[in-house]
Formats: C-alpha cells, structure tokens, sequence
C-alpha cells in the first residue's frame, strides 16, 4: 500500500534554539540550510514519495507567502486595535494594489535550494497556503465587506486566482511536479458551527461555497497535465473536519468537493470513525486519497487497529490504486514542545506508517 505526508516538519532543537535566542541571520540561515538538508534525507530514506523542504524557513504559514505576492504588504501592529477579535502584536495584511503574481517571490529561490539538493533522488513537492485561506482572510477583515479593505472587490476571485495560477507556472518552469495547496477553508463548509458565525455574520453561505469552488478551480485549471495539483483539506484548529454531517440535504461541501480540479486529496480522519469516510463518496471520480490517520501532533504511539479499520472501510468507495496512508496533519507547530514532541517522533511517525502500509496487501 502507497503511503505519503503533506510535507510540514518540526525543525531540528538547534535551529529552535537559534530563533529563541535571536542569533544573527547569517547563523540562522545557514542552520536552516542544514535542516532543509537533513528533512530532505530523512524523507528519501523513509520512502516518501515526495520530498518538500519541511517548512522550517516559514515564520507565519500563510503570511510568508502572502506577502511575497504583489500588491500585499505586512504591517506589524503593536498597539491599540485591528479588526477585531484579532489581537495586537500580530501581522496584518494590507493592499497597495490588486494581487498579483510576482516573479521575484522568494519562495521561488527556497524551491531551487531543495531542487539542487535533491537532484533528481526523488519528486520535489511545493506546499502553499491555499487560495481559499487568502481570500477568506480578506472577507474577515472586511467583516464581509470586501470592498472596505480590498482595492478592487469585483476582481479578488480572478485576481487571488491567477496570482496562484501563474505562482505554479513559475514553479514549473523549476522543474517543480508537484504542488499541494494547504486548506482550512473548505472542510469547515461542514461544520454547523462555523455555518451559524457565517450566517449570524450576514454572509450568504451558498454563494460563499460556490466563490471557494471557483476560486481553487480558476487557479489551477489550464496547468500542465504532468504537474500534480493536490489539496489538504482540515477542520482548522481541530484538524479533523465535522465529515460525518456532509450527507445533510443542505450541507455545502457536498457540491463542493466533486466539482473540484484537482488529482489528490490530503482528507484527516479519526482512525476507526467509519462513518466519517462516508465522504469519500463525494470525491471527483478517479481522484486519489490520502487518508489521513496517524497522530502528528501526538508522539504516543497510534491504535494500529483503529487505522486498519478505517483503510477497509474506504476500500468500499476507493480502488487500492486510488488510496494512500499518512499523517492526520504537517508536524510542523507553534507550540509541539508544550505537546512532548521532540525531533524524532516524526521520523518515528513516518516507520509506523510505512511498516503499515507494507503490511497491508490490498
């Protein structure tokens, strides 16, 4: 059985503990260096089909990327008030202009560095914040008027859309195969509770579900058919999405997730929850899967079982050549020391996961 994982790695105690005692950038940049280089290896050597750079040159997960785009800059407030309930010591995004694909975008330099390291050993994986997340963002700090923040309110599906369209043509140009948009957006369409802030808010969840729909199609289709276009989909700060109310009459994300363009789906699931693979059936036909079912944010060891339990029963609505196993999320985190993962429980993580992926014939 094929495994894999969305490419978010804990950074190794030194570079922690370089970043925590402020070191000066040449240290911190050539101790990232040698981390990219160390996850690389790991991975390769666990099997991964796909290798990524781990993360680790990431401060924010969505803002570093964010503000490489053009016409977005990132303003540091550190006192009075923001769009509330957003907290001051924080980044905010600001606009000067309509969002824009920017050539010189600095994740295109991070992408040569794992390429030429990598050099041909295994398929290099680009990971992004997804699209949806960006414009969401926007919509919140509007408060649902778009217009108050955003220059041009008519265009920011088109204008979010191309900027990410044409970001991957320029990883392409790289050589990158593969892209993987991380989400937190859309699997939350299932959620009740964040339905009723949407609806107490004013906001028309329908047409919000069909702008989410449009926007992750509109910025991916017309790629080339050789580069992999793959989305993570999570529950936000739960991880795992409320995928059991999906069958609901009324619920959004079952005309969402058939309609979208993309060739593999990164679903979380609780292992042995059967009930929640029941949107699978939802899924593109002859899309594939990656099942979501190891802890990543735990480094006690997994119910082997329960996970087994869960690969069966998506054996009903899959074909063995459409699914995989992995992780339920990144490792990557803020606060994993609070949670007591060290270094190597990821690596720990990813044996389990392939000892078993070997050990189930399907």
């Amino acid at each position: 059985m094929r495994y894999d994982a969305p490419g978010s790695y804990l950074p190794p105690i030194n570079l922690v503990e370089a970043r925590a005692a402020h070191a000066d950038v040449a240290t911190i940049s050539a101790l990232e260096d040698e981390a990219v280089r160390d996850i690389i290896d790991r991975q390769i050597a666990a099997g991964m089909p796909a290798v990524t750079s781990g993360e680790v040159r990431r401060t924010s997960w969505d803002k570093d990327f964010y503000s490489g785009l053009g016409g977005v800059s990132i303003e540091h407030v550190s006192s009075g008030s923001i769009y509330q309930p957003i907290d001051t010591f924080t980044d905010v995004m600001r606009f000067d202009g309509r969002i824009a694909y920017n050539p010189g975008h600095q994740f295109f330099e991070s992408f040569e560095f794992i390429r030429d390291y990598v050099a041909g050993r295994a398929r290099c994986r680009q990971t992004l914040p997804s699209p949806t997340d960006l414009y969401f963002d926007i919509l919140q700090m509007g408060e649902g008027n778009i217009a108050s923040v955003y220059p041009s309110p008519d265009t920011l599906i088109e204008d979010i859309a191309e900027a990410y369209r044409r970001t991957a043509e320029h990883f392409y140009s790289l050589g990158c195969r593969d892209i993987l948009f991380d989400d937190t957006v859309c699997a939350q369409m299932c959620d009740n509770t964040f339905l009723s802030r949407l609806i107490i808010a004013g906001i028309d969840v329908k047409q919000l579900s069909d702008d989410l729909m449009r926007l992750l199609n509109l910025s991916v289709d017309g790629l080339p058919s050789d580069l992999s276009m793959e989305i993570y989909m999570s529950g936000g700060t739960t991880v795992v999405p409320e995928w059991i109310t999906v069958n609901n009459p009324d619920n959004p994300l079952k005309n969402i997730l058939p309609n979208l363009h993309f060739n593999v789906f990164f679903l979380p699931f609780t292992p042995g929850d059967v009930e929640q693979l029941a949107v699978l059936d939802y899924l593109p036909k002859g899309a594939s899967v990656v099942l979501g079912l190891i802890s990543a944010h735990s480094p006690w060891p997994d119910d082997i079982d329960a996970v087994e339990t869960s690969i069966n029963t998506a054996l009903r609505y899959l074909s063995p050549a459409q699914l995989a196993i992995g992780p339920q999320c990144g490792f990557k985190m803020t606060h994993f020391i609070m949670r007591g993962l060290v270094y190597d429980d990821q690596w720990r993580k990813l044996r389990t996961l392939s000892e078993i992926a070997r050990g189930i014939s399907i």
